[in-house]
């Protein structure tokens, strides 16, 4: 016994962690199990199989908050397959939740894990609907600046739950109940203690949080829900009357009756639809009426309905409030009655708002009329404003404090605004909040509310590497790394905290494909495949605590593992050539001398490097540094000016196609020059997009921002996102062309002194993706588990 017991310990000590801990596991050591993976669980993100085991490792030893965090990490990332279901589902009926379990068994059955169906059938049935009664109000106030839960302040740390997966739009919902609650899980983990929904998500959602919160009684997740609406475009910006607003509040009326457990709603485009019978009202701390609403849209209402004033049974809009701040009146009043005669019950309510429409002046901030006056007049040469629409940032205003509970009402009101640090226009330039702009302009904006709860509705930071707006501090709209977003969005977070605002709430739960930013959208065609690959000079793609990535993407380290399986482009004495493609990036390995200098072509023309080679870009990397050139032709951009010197300007020229050179840099342009009122002026700020930074993607993680690593024995690896190369679509191979983008059957490759190499892909209907915990969620934790 004692040579065996020797063996076990010789072979132990020669096996990697994770054989070891499948050893300890097959013979019931579940202590040694967890101490054997500590070094693997340490990192951002551990191998599926190293959950897998400690889930089930703490589940036998009795460690069952444990273990629900592990298996709410796999099945909250889409990993682990049917035993990672089964396993959150085994846990969940550990501790008492037996319909949470259940959900959880099912979808395990359903992907075929037979012990799910045995486990199944000792559960009791599910208890019969409770009867729908009325109810007392629930404990819920917002007062005094911030909200109570009974008699106990509350300060909101909040998740926004954008919840659109990779290849999908943002009305196409998950309907899995196990995806969802382990999402709750994670953020009940990490310190939240209230979500958002912008608009009504499905039935399995509210089950979901129904059944956290009745298992998780002392530190429930609050939900503030959402009333979606879009801009009554087909009936003019002007008309929100009639059937629009019973529209927006059917939709409203539908939104509180599923709070309520109380919906059945048939299937519509766009819309959630089923039964809804989880009775989520006791945490419902908010109600959010509308979205961002935009500036034309509520200066064209205020013009058409002067005069308009509203007081209600709950609510009523101030003299002085303007028509649009009336309409929202009453569209809350009469929602706070619906929800009070069906339900006999109410809570906060607050409708959308953002710095673009706050109640400030700001000195920096000219309406483009005024612009445009202060340029003329100083004999530049410019043109008046276009007719039609137009998003102006200080023109128009909705103020929250022009609406209150009318005498003796039982409703409180809140304010609720989207504040991030580098937009509008006014929040990089005001002097008057230099420095330290966001903590300032959170201060002004607390100042004019009080004492008026304020909730900072969304706030964040996006790990891209494009970035869409500079900020004079550093708090870019875009441009991080995950390890520089986690800094940041916790500075953001410290000043909602330190200024003692009622709450913040983090955009958002994951990265999602299908959004757009106004730098780099021009060139997302066609725009309904956009969904379709992760564009990464898109900040609005990039928000999120969990980042949404290629499915088994390449580490940016310099290391040729992973491309083991690329066939060659190129090899030959001295140097070889690969390429990869993803729905992120184009991906080289090249080995040889130094400098790279490579020329690619995607599209008819181009400069003529070869005989009967046409380029639109050159790309050169050194050891210390690299540069990716574009056609000038083809550079969807040209200079010009007002004819003053510091008028200078980026003109998007539109569709584009190349000529024969010369090469020239690809620069944009995120912050447009500004003129204030009292006709300072704000320079305009350009970046090279094609620069290219060295650097690795941390264990675990990712820096966006590193375009090449170079490695051991010579190697260099690049990474290229697609929008740099002006394709436009990946997944069906497209790229940017005039008059319209054309197909493209890959990318031609020169490296000097050899014939023009071919690459093409596989194009994808369906994105391969994978899901994974950033840097940002394990800070948030660590910040938020120690407060309150």
């Amino acid at each position: 016994m004692r040579l065996l017991a020797a063996l076990l310990a010789w072979s132990l000590a020669l096996a990697s962690p994770l054989e070891e801990a499948r050893a300890h596991y097959r013979a019931g050591r579940m202590p040694e199990v967890l101490q054997t993976l500590k070094p693997l669980l340490r990192v951002y993100a551990p191998p599926e199989e190293a959950l897998l085991l400690a889930g089930f490792a703490q589940y036998r030893l009795g460690q069952l908050e444990e273990a629900l965090f592990t298996f709410s990490r796999l099945v909250g990332l889409l990993q682990g397959g049917s035993e990672a279901l089964y396993g959150f589902g085994l846990t969940l009926r550990a501790m008492g939740d037996l319909e949470g379990a259940r959900s959880a068994l099912e979808e395990a059955a359903r992907r075929g894990y037979g012990e799910a169906e045995g486990l199944l059938k000792t559960l009791p049935p599910p208890p019969p609907p409770a009867p729908k009664a009325r109810k007392a109000p629930p404990p819920f106030r917002a007062e005094a600046g911030r909200f109570f839960v009974g008699e106990k302040p509350l300060q909101v740390r909040g998740v926004n739950l954008g919840v659109a997966l990779p290849g999908r739009f943002p009305a196409e919902f998950p309907e899995g109940e196990a995806l969802y609650r382990a999402w709750l899980e994670l953020l009940s983990a990490m310190g939240a203690n209230a979500v958002r929904t912008y608009t009504l998500l499905p039935p399995a959602f509210y089950r979901a949080l129904f059944h956290h919160n009745r298992l998780h009684q002392d530190r429930p997740l609050y939900l503030f829900q959402g009333v979606w609406t879009e801009l009554p475009e087909e009936v003019g910006y002007g008309d929100w009357e009639g059937p629009f607003m019973e529209a927006f509040l059917l939709e409203g009326r539908e939104v509180i009756d599923a709070l309520h457990g109380n919906l059945r709603r048939p299937p519509r485009p766009g819309h959630a639809h089923g039964d809804y019978t989880a009775d989520v009202s006791p945490w419902t701390l908010g109600l959010l009426v509308g979205r961002e609403f935009e500036p034309y849209s509520v200066a064209a209402y205020n013009g058409r309905h002067p005069g308009r004033v509203y007081r209600g049974r709950f609510l009523e809009a101030l003299p002085g409030a303007s028509p649009f701040e009336a309409y929202l009146a009453e569209v809350l009043d009469r929602l706070a009655q619906y929800e009070w005669e069906a339900y006999g019950t109410l809570r906060p309510m607050g409708f959308v708002n953002w710095p673009t429409l706050d109640p400030l002046r700001w000195e920096s901030e000219a309406t483009f009329q005024e612009e445009y006056e202060l340029r003329r007049a100083r004999g530049e040469a410019v043109e008046p404003p276009r007719a039609g629409p137009l998003h102006e940032e200080d023109a128009v205003s909705l103020d929250p404090t022009h609406l209150r509970p009318v005498p003796g009402s039982p409703l409180s009101l809140f304010a609720a605004y989207h504040v991030y640090p580098y937009y509008p226009d006014f929040l990089v330039n005001e002097p008057e909040l230099a420095p330290g702009r966001y903590r300032n302009y959170l201060a002004r904006l607390k100042a004019h509310h009080h004492p008026m709860p304020l909730l900072i509705a969304e706030f964040g930071l996006p790990s891209s590497r494009g970035t869409a707006h500079l900020h004079p501090e550093g708090l870019h709209h875009g441009g991080h790394g995950e390890e520089e977003q986690a800094e940041g969005v916790l500075k953001l977070w410290r000043e909602i905290a330190a200024l003692d605002l009622a709450g913040g709430m983090v955009f958002a739960l994951l990265d999602e494909w299908f959004k757009k930013n106004w730098l780099v959208a021009p060139f997302e065609v066609p725009a309904e495949r956009d969904p379709l690959w992760h564009n990464l000079l898109d900040a609005e793609e990039n928000y999120g605590l969990l980042a949404a990535t290629a499915k088994d993407a390449f580490r940016l380290d310099g290391r040729a593992e992973e491309w083991e399986g690329v066939p060659f482009l190129l090899r030959e004495e001295g140097r070889f050539l690969k390429a990869h493609a993803d729905p992120e990036h184009l991906w080289l390995l090249y080995r040889g001398p130094l400098p790279l200098k490579l020329y690619l072509d995607t599209v008819p023309g181009g400069v003529p490097v070869a005989e009967g080679f046409g380029a639109e870009f050159s790309l050169e990397i050194g050891r210390e540094g690299g540069r990716l050139l574009v056609e000038k032709g083809y550079y969807p951009y040209v200079e010009r000016s007002h004819g003053l010197p510091g008028t200078e300007y980026l003109l998007f020229r539109g569709f584009t196609k190349p000529g024969e050179g010369p090469f020239a840099p690809f620069v944009l342009e995120p912050n447009r020059r500004r003129t204030g009122r009292d006709g300072t002026d704000y320079p305009r700020q350009t970046y090279e997009l094609g620069a290219l930074k060295r650097g690795e993607d941390p264990e675990g993680a990712r820096d966006p921002t590193a375009d090449y690593a170079l490695g051991p024995e010579g190697l260099l690896e690049v990474r290229l996102p697609w929008g740099m190369l002006l394709v436009t679509d990946p997944s069906r191979p497209t790229a940017w062309y005039a008059p319209e983008p054309i197909p493209i059957a890959g990318i031609s490759l020169l490296l000097e002194g050899t014939k023009p190499l071919r690459f093409a892909w596989t194009p994808w209907e369906a994105p391969a993706f994978a899901l994974r915990l950033k840097p940002l969620y394990f800070r948030l934790r660590d910040l938020w588990r120690g407060g309150p």
